[in-house]
């Protein structure tokens, strides 16, 4: 089993370019030009190790590449947690404010804005959870499955584009939502007016 610092290295490898050379160099590899030739080599020298076929000297030598880098892997390990931390503090700010909206439209007098509520707002929200508990867990599973690196790479890419795309709009609705029940509730007549405002709000909010 490679060392930790070794095991961080090569996961990281796609994104520090300026490694390519010479750790393809070490094991006999031609230099990557690409992420995606970069994650192959990665894999391909997990496996060298995995089958105990790296030499000691080459360890070494690849520990000292990597050591000389040691600082930009800290920084982008670091920027990943804080982009996680903050995915998920905005996770948080969404289900908190669909609360608050639950709560307000509960204090409204309308029985029917009570008792209803938008299903297309509250199935994203759905699956807003439920992509936020089964994404890393498909990319846990693909991780332990072996799967090459180049390839979970391209999998990551595609479950981000999907969580970008589905909590964009999750969030563009309710906003919409809110501001729509908003002017609802300072003007109850507003929605029923005649200019296309008024239609919009009124279609908003049933």
């Amino acid at each position: 089993m490679p060392a930790p610092l070794i095991l961080a290295g090569l996961s990281l490898l796609p994104k520090i370019p300026e490694m390519w050379d010479t750790v393809a160099g070490l094991f006999g590899k031609k230099a990557p030009k690409s992420v995606m030739e970069a994650g192959k080599i990665a894999n391909d020298i997990m496996g060298s190790f995995q089958k105990d076929e790296v030499p000691p000297e080459v360890q070494l030598k690849l520990e000292a590449v990597l050591n000389e880098h040691k600082e930009k892997m800290a920084r982008i390990a670091l920027e990943e947690k804080e982009m996680d931390i903050n995915l998920k503090k905005e996770e948080l700010k969404e289900v908190e404010s669909v609360r608050e909206l639950e709560k307000e439209s509960y204090k409204v007098d309308d029985e029917y804005v009570r008792r209803t509520r938008p299903k297309i707002l509250r199935d994203l929200f759905v699956m807003c959870c439920g992509f936020s508990l089964f994404a890393p867990l498909c990319v846990i599973a693909i991780a332990i499955a072996g799967v090459e690196a180049a390839i979970v790479s391209s999998v990551v890419g595609m479950i981000e584009w999907i969580g970008g795309w589905l909590f964009g709009t999750f969030s563009t609705s309710f906003i919409g939502y809110t501001a729509a029940r908003s002017v609802d509730k300072k003007n109850p007549d507003f929605k029923n007016g005649a200019g296309i405002m008024s239609k919009l709000t009124k279609l908003a909010t049933k």
